[in-house]
């Protein structure tokens, strides 16, 4: 009986190798003998080359290469190679069973007995026909591109970059080959990001820059920042390629906030509030009125009357070309806004044409008080207070008779 091994006997072991190794589903496994000679087949090796275990098992290896390889012996040289020094990696073209050709990645490797003899070796391949032709396609056309590319296989994992992709992310092209294409995406997007791939890898069609899908990249240095990105799909022999062209709008982005900045700064100056008097604001209103100034100015009003506890605040309108009923609207929000805040609101410099084209639009201002000019706006303003003062002491009064009984 075989003795036990870890508690196991050798022929499970066995089993659980050769499992082992057909569960590497994209690279083929092969156990050669001293010269060169098929000992084992995985499972990947079948599906890679077409030949099965049993028509390949005790004959060399150099079935799988072309013709001239065969012709140079270059099998036997390799395997003298590292059985001299070692493993080695390179790559070459073999040839599956239908006589089909491909370039695979080779990893051969010597094995050893107790005494250091080489009792065998190990030759792992991988399909590297679709890297390849993506590589060639790639140096050949988007080399020579402004933006960095990145070229994603089917199962999202990284096949190409090009250098301005290596500047931009800070990372080697060894570093992203093979890795999914998440890899490049800070962590708090990545499952959002994985849903748009998906997306797309299901219903592939190209998306221009500037075609709304803005993210975020990430660097090596851990370090965000804005991308933008446009996606073509690339169709070739070994399936479909996605190609992505990724742009750093930072610069675009800062540039757009400055000019947002600038845009609320001169409508900030275009709707002033002053204050002229103790509790008495002017906010003169010069210019068309559109939505965007109309939000500003009763943002700016309730902001200063909240400043400065005023109770009267008066618009002046002589300055506003045409009054619709657009304006009109945006007049009396803002004048209903500053009543909540317990603000009376009066709009000056109502011009005989104002007034007539107001009635004739049928505009009802309520019972906002108004004036012709800024100056008997003002002298209203002042009754106004001095009412308030006068009833607001009134009720002083009663209250503190009420209190002395």
């Amino acid at each position: 009986m075989a003795p036990l091994v870890d508690g196991q006997d050798p022929q499970a072991r066995v089993r659980d190798l050769e499992a082992m190794l057909d569960a590497l589903g994209d690279h083929a496994v092969i156990k050669l003998g001293p010269d060169g000679k098929v000992v084992r087949w995985s499972r990947t090796a079948q599906a890679m080359t077409g030949y099965a275990e049993a028509e390949v098992v005790g004959r060399p290896l150099s079935l799988l290469r072309t013709e001239e390889d065969r012709e140079a012996g270059l099998l036997e040289r390799e395997l003298e190679a590292v059985r001299q020094d070692g493993r080695r990696e390179f790559q070459g073209w073999r040839v599956r069973k239908t006589g089909e050709r491909f370039l695979s990645h080779i990893s051969l490797t010597p094995v050893t007995g107790e005494d250091g003899t080489v009792t065998g070796f190990v030759e792992v391949l991988r399909d590297a026909t679709e890297s390849a032709r993506a590589e060639s396609l790639f140096h050949g056309l988007l080399e020579s591109a402004p933006d960095a590319m990145v070229i994603v296989g089917s199962d999202a994992r990284i096949v190409l970059v090009n250098r301005q992709a290596e500047e931009l992310f800070g990372f080697g092209r060894d570093e992203l080959v093979g890795r999914e294409i998440e890899v490049l995406v800070p962590g708090r997007f990545r499952d959002r990001h994985v849903g748009h791939r998906n997306g797309f890898l299901a219903s592939p069609q190209v998306r221009p820059m500037g075609a709304g899908l803005e993210l975020w990249g990430l660097r090596r240095d851990g370090t965000e920042f804005p991308v933008e990105i446009s996606l073509s799909p690339l169709e070739t022999a070994e399936g479909r390629l996605v190609a992505a062209a990724i742009r750093d709008v930072t610069e675009r982005r800062e540039t757009e906030q400055r000019l947002q900045r600038q845009r609320d700064e001169i409508l900030e100056l275009s709707t002033p509030v002053i204050q002229v008097w103790d509790k008495i604001l002017v906010l003169p209103i010069i210019g068309t009125l559109d939505t965007l100034r109309a939000t500003r100015l009763t943002e700016g009003l309730l902001e200063k009357i909240a400043q400065s506890q005023a109770e009267v605040a008066i618009l002046d309108i002589s300055g506003v070309p045409t009054i619709d009923t657009q304006v009109a609207q945006h007049l009396l929000k803002t004048v209903q806004a500053a009543a909540l805040m317990g603000t009376v609101s009066i709009m000056s410099g109502v011009r005989p044409e104002t007034a007539q084209s107001m009635v004739h639009l049928g505009i009802d201002m309520g019972r906002l008080r108004s004036r012709n000019t800024l100056q008997d706006a003002l002298q209203l303003a002042l009754a106004v207070l001095a009412e308030r003062a006068g009833t607001a002491a009134a009720a002083t009064r009663a209250l503190s008779a009420g209190e002395g009984r």
